[in-house]
């Protein structure tokens, strides 16, 4: 197989799950390597297996893939694992969740065969922090790390191996592809309508959220509001719809309102650089407020308000 190859296809299959023993030894040597589509850098000293076998003699599926959400964005992640020597030899294998791994609750914890120069595949399809420790020879290494941020839009593999002498060396290879921001989390809060005509919304930024705050125009001030969608419109746009709801009392003043909201959207990885509020009432929407990061902001001006009720608030 030649070094530089990326990504290689591999079969996934099942396979059981024995006993793991050893005790702490050889640490292991971790790089990072990344490519775009046409462009490849390599780190220094290990650069991926380079293996004479054209697959892989065994093929581990950990996790499911049902129940992932928005699983374009958070794709599997692929551990190639080798037997960098010309003997065959028993590998153990110790693969658990969270950044550091638990020893106490493992995914995998067997010994393993290997082949002369072969090696295995690990497929893992659950977003989320994993740890995998090798051992050989009565050692054991540190645990190589895949972090969740592994799990995106991009292609990505970890190759480890085992060297002569036991040492381990593992590089993470993946495609750079920017990947569109991802809502993890969404609160939304709404006050009780006032009288009132204006339509506005505002957007502010942080590390990891995007807040939304602004006023609805409604028929009266008896209806409600709601988060009626987020999407990413784009690879770097979010697009928030605000709805209105069905009026709470069937006695209500009568005046044009406002009913004015919050939302707090949290993100993985990133947040968007373009935020666009979109008010809908029936089949009818307004773009109220584009508002970017770099403080560019186009949309209404503050709100023409009245007293304030109560807040009703959904998590979602």
């Amino acid at each position: 197989m030649n070094r530089r190859e990326l990504l290689a296809a591999v079969g996934v299959g099942a396979t059981g799950i024995a006993g793991f023993v050893g005790g702490r030894g050889a640490s292991a040597r971790q790089g990072t390597r990344t490519t775009t589509p046409s462009t490849t850098t390599e780190s220094d000293g290990f650069t991926g297996i380079d293996s004479s076998a054209e697959r892989p003699f065994a093929a581990i599926s950990v996790g499911s893939r049902e129940g992932v959400r928005n699983p374009e964005n958070n794709k599997a992640h692929a551990v190639r694992v080798w037997n960098d020597s010309n003997s065959a030899r028993t590998i153990g294998l110790l693969l658990s969740r969270g950044d550091w791994g638990d020893a106490e609750s493992p995914l995998i914890d067997r010994q393993i065969e290997f082949p002369a120069d072969g090696y295995l595949t690990l497929r893992l399809l659950e977003p989320a922090s994993y740890a995998l420790a090798v051992s050989s020879g009565g050692g054991t290494s540190e645990p190589v790390q895949i972090p969740r941020a592994q799990f995106d839009c991009n292609d990505s593999q970890t190759d480890v191996a085992v060297t002569e002498d036991g040492q381990v060396e593992s590089v993470t290879t993946t495609t750079e592809i920017g990947c569109p921001p991802e809502v993890t989390d969404r609160t939304f809060t709404a006050l009780a309508g006032s009288c009132g005509s204006e339509s506005e919304a505002s957007v502010s930024f942080a590390e990891e959220s995007v807040g939304v705050s602004g006023a609805i125009r409604a028929p009266n001030p008896c209806y409600g509001a709601e988060l009626a969608e987020v999407a990413v419109s784009s690879a770097d746009t979010l697009r928030v719809v605000v709805g209105t709801t069905e009026p709470t009392a069937s006695v209500c003043a009568q005046c044009i309102a406002n009913v004015r909201y919050e939302a707090d959207l949290q993100f993985r990885d990133r947040v968007p650089g373009t935020v666009e509020v979109v008010h809908a009432r029936g089949d009818q929407t307004e773009t109220v407020a584009t508002v970017t990061r770099d403080g560019a902001t186009t949309g209404r001006g503050t709100t023409e308000s009245g007293t304030t009720g109560q807040r009703d608030t959904t998590t979602e």
